[in-house]
Order: structure tokens, then C-alpha cells, then sequence
């Protein structure tokens, strides 16, 4: 019988956010609260390794909805490097670009999600269990170490991230927005890597969101993947 994934929870809070919404193009708009795939990378910039993998299952909000709208210089493209070594210069002046970004404004989060072990990655020792991992993870949190600066939507937006205390209390709304983003589906073979068009990896997958008394429930990962029409998967 296999083991059950330990509930590992952390709480994450800033005050600005942008989790962009896909419809709207080069114009960044947040979505009203954080998606699962935003709430995974938090995870692992705390704790991340190729044997474990995170499965957000429920996200808490703890203040409420606010937007804030503000106008930003970006850059419109990335440095890149030739196929001789040549690196591909950037001069910022001639490519900035003033957009607009609908963001939220002090938010604050109780994130739960499933640890999972990755049994394509051989184990690491005759310890590789789930509590070890979990025990790493709580450590680091409590230490405040992490692999890198975890952020809200944007690198510029850092967060806030450390263990609950007990006295978080959901705000009482209740809503459903509709579709949002998931997460990405990666092709898992080069075949069926070679079968999906150039330019439409990874596959972004998406779920029906609602709000209920503060708290968001996410679907597992199978139950998304499930959605998808066969021709797509």
C-alpha cells in the first residue's frame, strides 16, 4: 500500500502581487488570488529537490481582495547568445516599454499542499521517506532558508514566508471566478514531445476556481489532467 503524502502548510505575504491572467496579453492583470502554480514555486524556493515534487490543495486567504493599477518601464525583449558564444546586447533606452499592471495590494495566504516523492528519481539512502523530506522542510522554514527569494506573480514583488501560527483565520467571502490557471503539463517522453507543435510547450492546464467562506480547494493534479480532451493530452 502506498504511503500517503504528508500536508506540509506554510503562510506567504507581500504588499504587491500580480498573478498575470493569460487573456490579457503584454497588459499584466492579476488575477484576485494566487494560483497553484504560484503557490508550488513558493515551496520550492524554500525546499526544492529532484525527488520530491509539491501538490498545492488548498489556499487560504487571509485579507482581502484588493487591486491597485500602475504604469512600469519593462523591457521588451530578453539577452540571448548566438550560436558562436555571441552574446545578444540589449541597449534599454531604445527597447523599454511602458505598460500597465493591475496588481494586488497586501496580500497575505495559508498555503497547504501534498509532498510527493518522484519514483522516476532513484531513492537518496535507505532513509528516502516522506517524513524526512517533511522534517527538511519545516526546518528551513522555520530558519528562514531558502533556496532563493521567494515572490508573489513577479520576481520584483518578494514574499513574506513562514510557518502559521495558529491564530490565521480566513476572510468571510465567497465567489467563483471561473477558469484559472492551474498549472503546466511538460511532455514526459521525446516522443510525444516531437508530437506537440513548436512554440505550444508546456501545455498550460486550467480549473474551475471558487471562493467558499475564504478558503479555495484545488483539485489534484489527476483530477485536472482528466479534464483534458484526449486529442490534447
Amino acid at each position: 500500500m502506498a504511503e500517503r503524502p504528508p500536508l506540509v502548510t506554510l503562510r506567504a505575504s507581500g504588499p504587491l502581487a500580480c498573478f498575470s491572467r493569460p487573456e490579457f496579453s503584454v497588459e499584466r492583470a492579476s488575477y484576485p488570488w494566487i494560483t497553484p502554480s504560484a503557490a508550488r514555486a513558493i515551496f520550492e524556493a524554500v525546499f526544492w529537490k529532484p525527488r520530491i515534487r509539491y501538490e498545492v490543495r488548498e489556499i487560504c486567504l487571509l485579507a482581502p481582495i484588493r487591486f491597485t493599477s500602475f504604469r512600469r518601464n519593462e523591457v521588451g525583449i530578453t539577452a540571448s547568445v548566438g550560436p558562436f558564444g555571441q552574446v545578444r546586447r540589449i541597449q534599454a533606452d531604445k527597447e523599454r516599454q511602458q505598460r500597465n499592471t493591475l496588481a494586488l495590494v497586501d496580500v497575505d495566504y495559508q498555503i497547504t499542499a501534498e509532498l510527493y516523492l518522484n519514483h522516476d528519481i532513484p531513492a537518496d539512502g535507505s532513509d528516502d521517506n516522506h517524513g524526512k523530506y517533511l522534517a527538511c522542510f519545516t526546518r528551513r522554514l522555520e530558519r528562514g532558508q531558502q533556496f532563493h527569494q521567494p515572490y508573489l506573480g513577479c520576481r520584483e514583488f518578494a514574499a513574506d514566508v513562514r510557518l502559521p501560527d495558529g491564530t490565521e483565520r480566513p476572510i468571510p467571502i465567497s465567489m467563483a471566478h471561473g477558469l484559472m490557471l492551474y498549472d503546466f503539463r511538460y511532455p514526459t517522453t521525446p516522443a510525444r514531445h516531437r508530437e506537440w507543435e513548436k512554440g505550444k510547450v508546456p501545455r498550460p492546464l486550467y480549473f474551475d476556481a471558487r471562493l467558499v467562506d475564504g478558503i479555495v480547494k484545488v483539485p489534484s493534479r489527476a483530477d485536472v489532467l482528466t479534464t483534458i480532451p484526449e486529442a490534447y493530452r
